[in-house]
């Protein structure tokens, strides 16, 4: 089985390497809009990884901040009660590493400006959601979520006290699992060591925690992260939970522990030769192996003698495991600065929205699950964990050379 297995991973990793898989976190931009009398000035900002989407159908000799802006001028739009309102001005501004950040002005004089539109991404990529603020006199007046089946926001007459934080990061934490692949194979692979439905709950009610955790520290400004390094090792914890399905209950788990550790220590070391990391980051690398052997040893030896004390275990590291994929999703939140002056009610609603989101997708698992539980071939298990491992490992690798 395990040699079937072992096919199965360098058959998917093949197939991943030749697609060149845009697998990433969910497809996000995010905007701010301050309007003064009759003007609108709006700063878009995007992840670097998200614009080179548009090298698919864009001049592959054009630097990425510069597709980015024509793009946008290609897809933004906004309006008066008059009609369009003319573009006034363009400039690509600074932006921290890793993102690409443009600014629009618009003049709709003699009138006000009173829509916008938004077709940036979603060509290239349909489940790509925008989220934009508008402001006036330094005031937020609203805040929009757009997506490719709603890309018009018309504010016309909106009053400050219109602002829906709460539901739009609640709305954000539901979509951010649902069209995560990460987070979604991730979850996955947590189902198929679970075994039961109260394990399972446990399971993601650990990852959630983690990822509060995690989320609200960056936020807060106590810790931060490296997001290459962040991502990963969301891409590692993606195979470490599908090498887990196959070792449990094992008597050579020693040696796929050993191979854990060889896995990210050698990467890690490889990318800093070739200048991709700083050597600093090796230290990273070289926990993260050591964190991912001793767990694969206590995993193995607690379900073989103490059911009560795996699940703890289990508990415990979905902790661990949602601290990383917190910090993913806490390093585009603090670029675009979405949480504004009140942090709670966002990272309340954003954090409720995750955990609904990861009990929607259990129970559509589960319930599939028993629907296909006499029809399914049974080896599907196990097709599922090496096709899990094979797109983290290939996550890994990619990303830590990105």
């Amino acid at each position: 089985m395990m040699a079937r297995a072992l096919r199965a991973i360098a058959i998917v990793s093949a197939i991943l390497g030749a697609a060149g898989a845009a697998a990433h976190t969910r497809s996000e931009s995010y905007s701010h809009w301050h309007v003064a009398a009759s003007t609108i000035t709006g700063t878009i900002t995007i992840p670097l990884r998200e614009v080179m989407l548009l090298y698919q159908s864009g001049d592959a000799s054009t630097p990425p901040k510069e597709l980015f802006h024509d793009h946008l001028l290609a897809n933004v739009t906004v309006s008066s009660q008059d009609g369009a309102c003319p573009l006034s001005s363009s400039n690509i501004l600074q932006a921290a590493s890793g993102f690409v950040r443009i600014e629009l002005g618009y003049d709709c004089a003699p009138a006000t400006p009173a829509a916008i539109r938004i077709r940036a991404m979603f060509d290239v990529a349909p489940a790509h959601i925008h989220y934009a603020r508008l402001f006036r006199d330094g005031t937020e007046l609203g805040e929009a979520l757009l997506t490719d089946t709603n890309d018009h926001w018309d504010f016309a007459g909106l009053e400050p006290a219109s602002s829906t934080s709460f539901l739009a990061f609640l709305g954000i934490g539901i979509e951010h699992i649902a069209g995560g692949i990460d987070h979604i194979a991730f979850l996955l692979g947590l189902l198929l060591i679970a075994g039961s439905i109260a394990r399972s709950i446990i399971a993601v009610t650990g990852f959630t925690l983690g990822h509060s955790l995690s989320l609200a520290a960056a936020v807060l400004g106590y810790v931060s992260a490296d997001s290459q390094l962040v991502e990963a090792f969301i891409g590692f914890t993606v195979a470490l939970v599908a090498i887990e399905y196959f070792v449990l209950r094992r008597p050579d788990t020693r040696r796929f522990a050993l191979v854990c550790l060889l896995i990210a220590w050698p990467t890690g070391l490889a990318a800093a030769l070739l200048g991709q990391l700083a050597p600093g980051a090796l230290y990273a690398y070289l926990g993260f192996g050591v964190f991912a052997a001793c767990y694969l040893l206590l995993a193995a030896e607690s379900e073989s003698h103490d059911v009560r004390r795996a699940t703890i275990l289990l508990f415990v590291a979905t902790c661990c495991f949602g601290l990383v994929h917190g910090f993913g999703f806490a390093g585009f939140l603090m670029e675009t600065g979405l949480l504004g002056r009140s942090l709670l009610l966002p990272l309340l609603g954003f954090n409720l929205g995750v955990e609904a989101g990861q009990l929607i997708l259990i129970a559509v698992a589960l319930v599939g699950g028993m629907l296909l539980k006499h029809r399914a071939p049974a080896a599907l298990p196990q097709i599922a964990a090496a096709s899990l491992c094979g797109i983290g490992l290939f996550w890994f690798v990619s990303r830590t050379f990105a």
